[in-house]
């Protein structure tokens, strides 16, 4: 049995979701798999010691490229040059490719057609809409204890802090949480941006509007 588990937000509690799949297993025998996300499940949820954590991670660029539904667009993108300033601010996010798709074909114009220049601002728009997006609605909006973990990427010029390292300073991080996530290495629990948006918002110290265009047009000065 699957259980979708929605991004709670702030303020309200966690779905009563441990108790569920406590009771589904046990009464009904029933394995069970919930599809959620940091934002959404529960802390208990990951330490009952007989659940078996897996994390989807981002696809890399390779993999990306290699998807048969994004032929056409990868194509136009390698045409024009604009397939890494894509890859630095959407990542391995399948949904984020569709979603530049889609707004590709929204404004009438054609994947096939890789000599229109209207095609190439429309990517770049959409690039900048993604980078103001993520300042204005992720970083803008935090609570005071994330903007003190942005303010130390920004002066330490990192992008990622072990969880251990950052407690010692006093701060852990809440859910949820937009603007950062933990990750799992072989050496470490690690807070990293939570999307490579977000990331280059953080390094390149965007504060405003003006600064996500600045930021745009230096991703596409090669294009």
């Amino acid at each position: 049995m699957v259980i979708r588990v929605p991004e709670r937000e702030i303020g309200e509690p966690y779905a009563q979701v441990t108790s569920a799949v406590r009771d589904l297993a046990d009464l009904y025998d029933l394995r069970v798999v919930v599809d959620g996300s940091p934002n959404s499940i529960p802390p208990e949820l990951l330490a009952t010691k007989r659940e078996t954590v897996i994390a989807v991670e981002p696809m890399s660029k390779e993999q990306i490229e290699s998807i048969p539904e994004f032929k056409g667009l990868i194509a136009l993108l390698k045409s024009h040059n604009l397939d890494e300033p894509v890859w630095k601010v959407l990542g391995g996010s399948p949904a984020d490719y569709l979603k530049l798709e889609e707004a590709i074909i929204d404004n009438k114009s054609s994947l096939s057609d890789t000599a229109s220049e209207e095609v190439v601002n429309q990517v770049k728009n959409h690039l900048q809409s993604v980078l103001s997006d993520s300042l204005n609605k992720n970083i803008v909006k935090s609570n005071f204890n994330t903007i003190q973990i942005i303010k130390i990427f920004r002066e330490k010029k990192i992008i990622r802090i072990p969880v251990t390292e950052l407690k010692a300073m006093g701060l852990l991080l809440d859910y949820p949480n937009k603007v950062f996530r933990e990750v799992k290495t072989m050496e470490d629990w690690y807070i990293v941006p939570s999307s490579p948006a977000i990331s280059l918002i953080i390094s390149e110290n965007v504060q405003n509007g003006v600064g996500v265009r600045e930021l745009r047009d230096k991703l596409f000065k090669a294009t």
